[in-house]
């Protein structure tokens, strides 16, 4: 369990700007706004619930805050899975929806994009 009251209060005032920012990112926003809610003495799965993300996400930016910092928020580190498409069903997808969706837009504005 992750104690509440673990930020210092200039760390905190520089979570709650980065929250407030325009300028910040979503992802970025959202870790530092998860960071706050775990100050604050929410669990990480009812922070998960409400993020809707899995309780060990919140559990991996706790850490990530806790041993690199606030810059280190902003570091997804997310790559994404391996395609199971050979190249050649993935062209015949492109062309599907192509001519399923881009074709329709292309009619309606009367405008080739």
């Amino acid at each position: 369990m992750i104690r509440a009251g673990f930020l210092s209060p200039s760390e905190r005032r520089k979570l709650e700007a980065c929250v407030r920012s325009h300028r910040a990112g979503h992802g970025v926003a959202r870790r530092a706004n998860a960071i706050l809610l775990l100050d604050d003495g929410k669990s990480c799965q009812a922070i998960a619930e409400f993020l809707y993300l899995d309780d060990d996400t919140i559990r991996g930016w706790y850490k990530t805050y806790r041993e690199a910092g606030r810059d280190a928020l902003s570091v997804d580190g997310w790559k994404g899975g391996q395609s199971r498409m050979t190249s050649a069903q993935e062209t015949e997808l492109c062309a599907w929806l192509d001519g399923r969706f881009c074709r329709a837009q292309r009619l309606r504005s009367g405008r080739t994009f």
